[in-house]
């Protein structure tokens, strides 16, 4: 779809959908590829970028390729629960198109949920889910059903046999995952989430805002707004 060099024009937001989606840089070339868009948290460059996946002339139509966007949202171990030992795991939300028509009764292009390229709208994670993704860049690939255990010893059963099993995500370059690992670098380095650097130790992270909204008196009121923070080190 894109390589790591590519880069989106942002001047503050996109609108290329006929509405204004926000972006806290607008200096230019803040966005001028993956590594910068990462480092500056572009959320023009990466709405955009769902746009370029789902309306790709390959998948013949925004259907198959939000359909084909779920696929490697699930790949990645979001939208379900991944498995671990303890009860109560959710699974959170990845919108297929099949949600997706329902909610727009069959109507709708990629514009109309865009929000999901930066997070928003039709996702929801959990801090499990983030923490695994973080395991998945890190891997530049892979991950391991997260377990809790206090330890091992000389085990020869099958106890814990599916959280030795490796998991291989969606077939990404090393290159990607590197650029990716290179821009959460410079968050921590000189971005966002510099409060998060550590001494002798090379930090990748990434900095988000969550929306918090809730019934107030039984009407929905936009409250203030929760901070996120996910990282890994050494990158």
């Amino acid at each position: 779809m894109i390589t790591k060099d590519y880069g989106f024009p942002c001047h503050g937001g996109y609108a290329n959908c006929g509405k204004f989606i926000r972006c806290t840089h607008s200096n230019p070339g803040h966005a001028a590829n993956l590594r910068l868009a990462i480092a500056n948290s572009c959320n023009a460059y990466f709405v955009h970028l769902y746009r370029l996946a789902v309306d790709a002339p390959k998948w013949g139509g925004v259907k198959n390729g939000h359909h084909k966007w779920a696929e490697y949202m699930r790949s990645f171990g979001l939208g379900h629960r991944l498995g671990i030992d303890i009860p109560g795991e959710y699974t959170g939300t990845v919108a297929d198109t099949a949600e997706i028509n329902r909610r727009y009764r069959g109507q709708w292009n990629s514009c109309s949920e865009l929000y999901v390229g930066m997070g928003q709208g039709a996702v929801v994670t959990t801090p499990l889910q983030m923490a695994n993704a973080m395991c998945i860049i890190a891997n530049k690939g892979y991950y391991y059903i997260p377990h809790f255990v206090e330890s091992v010893d000389n085990d020869k059963s099958d106890i814990l046999k599916k959280y030795k099993e490796r998991h291989q995500v969606a077939n990404v370059s090393d290159d990607a995952y590197e650029a990716v690992k290179l821009g959460m670098a410079d968050v921590v380095t000189s971005g966002t989430g510099r409060i998060a650097a550590i001494d002798g130790i090379e930090v990748s992270g990434k900095t988000g805002t969550a929306e918090n909204q809730a019934k107030v008196n039984g009407v929905l009121t936009k409250l203030k707004d929760h901070s996120v923070f996910v990282a890994f080190a050494p990158a």
